[in-house]
């Protein structure tokens, strides 16, 4: 088991090791990995303050001198503030920038709706250029960190907190860790640990489980290989409905004119103002792992 924002740390480390030419930027945002960053690279490690548009801009500035940037920021922050810099400086001229966004879903969830980040992948998903990384173990998080250290342009690494089980079978794209008979999950980020945690009842159900990492772009050859083999498909997130990526996963099945059945299951359509833990909150939107699997039928 290992924390996501350990791992993510870790292989930029070891990226800017070997790269001369990286830098990494802090939008004020701190952990026990950035400390150790900045003790290895004080020269190539900068906290540009509480501002997400110039720190996007200077990321720009960097990597339009062949630098490779690396932004950390808390995610409900930076893609809000920073969007239309993101859209224009990063996509448009599709510039060597990795976005490690802090956060993302419910993570913050004690600090209320400013620090939710319910729409970030549908609004990312948009964007020319852009890749968008939901890592779930230490493999992924290696492999989205490569990933975008070894191709042209930006990208959006979704970096939760907390320990998470580690998969023999991770990989970059999909990933199907556990068959099931008609039914599956296919989920990201922290639900695949959430999941991850029901192995036991969810073979005894017989249901399937599917983990994506990098969600843009899909490797929508082996998606629509995995949905050909089931009836039915849950899709997960805690995004706002008309936020999710089942979405796009739905127009993929219509598109490929599939037989399967997919159900989207995310937050409510609101600002959730209670307070409480993120898996506290799941429960009483009923987005959590026991309610979700009481609600798939063999």
């Amino acid at each position: 088991m290992t924390d996501l924002r350990d791992s993510i740390f870790n292989y930029i480390i070891k990226s800017m090791e070997k790269n001369k030419n990286s830098y990494f930027l802090s939008i004020d945002q701190g952990s026990f990995g950035y400390e150790i960053l900045k003790k290895k690279f004080p020269q190539r490690c900068i906290n540009i303050g509480i501002a997400e548009q110039n720190a996007i801009g200077i990321a720009s500035g960097l990597a339009l001198e062949n630098k490779t940037v690396f932004v950390y920021a808390i995610s409900s922050f930076v893609y809000s503030r920073a969007y239309e810099q993101i859209k224009l400086n990063l996509c448009s001229m599709n510039l060597k920038v990795c976005i490690i966004s802090s956060g993302p879903g419910y993570c913050y969830a004690p600090d209320g709706p400013t620090h939710y980040s319910l729409d970030d992948i549908n609004v990312f998903n948009s964007l020319p250029n852009m890749k968008i990384y939901s890592p779930y173990d230490d493999t992924t998080c290696k492999q989205a960190v490569s990933d975008f250290v070894n191709s042209k342009g930006p990208a959006y690494i979704r970096t939760d907190k907390g320990v998470f089980y580690q998969h023999s079978k991770a990989s970059l794209g999909v990933t199907h860790i556990l068959k099931g008979k008609n039914n599956f999950i296919l989920t990201h980020g922290y639900y695949v640990n959430l999941f991850s945690q029901k192995i036991k009842l969810l073979k005894q159900k017989k249901i399937g489980l599917v983990a994506i990492n990098k969600l843009k772009p899909l490797n929508e050859m082996k998606m629509v290989n995995i949905l050909q083999k089931y009836k039915n498909c849950y899709f997960i997130d805690d995004s706002w409905p008309n936020a999710s990526f089942g979405l796009y996963l739905s127009k993929l099945i219509l598109q490929k004119n599939l037989k399967i059945k997919i159900k989207i299951i995310s937050s409510k359509e609101e600002f959730y103002k209670l307070g409480g833990k993120r898996d506290e909150i799941f429960r009483k939107l009923n987005i959590d792992a026991d309610s979700i699997l009481s609600g798939i039928k063999n």
